[in-house]
């Protein structure tokens, strides 16, 4: 565990299966080379989440985050400063219909 961590990660149910989900739709559509690339990407993001650098967008109702993690999915999180803890919420096919989102992020 690197000692800069600041926050603790972690992962809803409906985050973890959103993760898969996504990683068979890239293995599928493209392959696996480009699912080793998502990874990366997604494992980058949440060392900057633990160390405390917040990056994405902040929503105006609910405080919610999002960050655009590649060109097709967005991830969704919240935060709780006074827990330290960050939850990972959604990760979200951005090719989707958005009125399917907004049912989902209302019920988590």
């Amino acid at each position: 565990m690197p000692q800069d961590k600041l926050y603790d990660i972690l992962w809803t149910e409906l985050a973890d299966l959103s993760y898969q989900q996504e990683l068979d739709f890239i293995n599928v559509k493209f392959n696996i080379d480009e699912v080793i690339k998502f990874m990366d990407l997604v494992s980058a993001f949440i060392n900057k989440l633990e160390s405390g650098i917040v990056e994405g967008r902040i929503s105006k109702t609910t405080n919610m985050r999002s960050f655009v993690i590649s060109k097709q999915t967005t991830l969704f999180f919240d935060i709780y400063e006074d827990r330290m803890v960050i939850e990972l919420l959604l990760f979200w096919n951005n090719q989707k219909d958005p009125e399917n989102l907004k049912g989902i992020l209302k019920n988590t």
